[in-house]
């Protein structure tokens, strides 16, 4: 009986059709994946401490140093992943909450049928979006404090998720509104209405899951996109805070010799860019082949 399972499964496999967004999406997986394992395992296997002076300064890419050395001797290639852990780790952070408290409060107003509430809600997120986000981002940092710092994250840290937490989530806010309004309109939320469900349980039970893959699919591109912002704020003269390495600072420190020591800033910027092109064709095949919603 397993046997014929299993054959049966293998069967359905082979006739599934490889496709060209199939590809697409195996392949961004494959690159985010290479890049988060590679953040995990290098600062395990070598134990080197990335602020530890190694070598001679500006020492080229070599098989004991894969990435160089950089300013005043220390390593490369464990300072750009270990930094990894950093801005991933952020950057997940930087999502999983806006993401969360976007799409509820997207989806109770999108469900509502007072319009007070719908206005008041849309204009508010109106206010926050038509603000250059950056600068928002910096106004926040600053009241905050650029050094302040809560365990286990890096001074710095505390400051940029909290930014991010106050802005972001209005983006998830209307993504959610809007699915809600589409679903509203459907039949099995007329027939929770007929059955006498509470509207909790209708937008609890019903609309909510139906509304998560679409936020979920945007909180894929929104992480790239606070990894380049956290990324881009020590050239603002904010960001986590020295000697943390992090891959904006490492490139930030790299630039000022980046005629003579090319690797520091470059070997960092081809990590992000691996990681951003295994984010954009994940999203991009998200997008071109989207699920349909099931109906509870």
């Amino acid at each position: 009986m397993t046997a014929e399972v299993t054959t049966k499964l293998d069967d359905e496999a082979v006739r599934r059709p490889l496709t060209p967004r199939r590809v697409e999406l195996l392949v961004g997986l494959t690159l985010i994946a290479a890049v988060v394992l590679a953040c995990l395992v290098v600062p395990l296997i070598n134990k080197t401490d990335p602020n530890a002076l190694v070598a001679a300064p500006l020492q080229p890419p070599s098989g004991a140093h894969p990435f160089g050395t950089d300013q005043v001797g220390r390593d490369v290639f464990i300072r750009v992943f270990t930094a990894g852990r950093v801005d991933l780790t952020l950057a997940a952070l930087g999502v999983i909450v806006p993401l969360f408290l976007g799409t509820v409060i997207g989806t109770i107003v999108g469900a509502s049928r007072r319009r007070a509430v719908d206005v008041v809600t849309m204009r508010l997120t109106d206010g926050i979006i038509a603000f250059p986000f950056v600068v928002l981002v910096l106004v926040v940092v600053l009241i905050v404090g650029a050094d302040t710092q809560i365990p286990p994250l890096p001074a710095g840290g505390a400051s940029i998720l909290v930014a991010v937490w106050v802005v972001n989530w209005t983006i998830y806010a209307r993504i959610a509104r809007a699915r809600t309004h589409v679903l509203r309109e459907e039949d099995f939320v007329a027939a929770g209405r007929l059955l006498g469900f509470s509207r909790r349980r209708i937008v609890m039970r019903h609309l909510l899951p139906s509304v998560w893959p679409a936020t979920a699919t945007y909180a894929v591109s929104d992480a790239l996109l606070l990894v380049a912002l956290i990324a881009g704020l020590p050239f603002l003269g904010a960001g986590i805070q020295p000697p943390t390495p992090e891959w904006g600072s490492i490139m930030y420190e790299g630039r000022a010799v980046l005629t003579q020591a090319w690797w520091i800033s470059l070997t960092t910027a081809g990590v992000v860019l691996v990681l951003g092109t295994g984010v954009m064709l994940t999203v991009d095949s998200l997008i071109a082949n989207p699920r349909r919603v099931r109906i509870p």
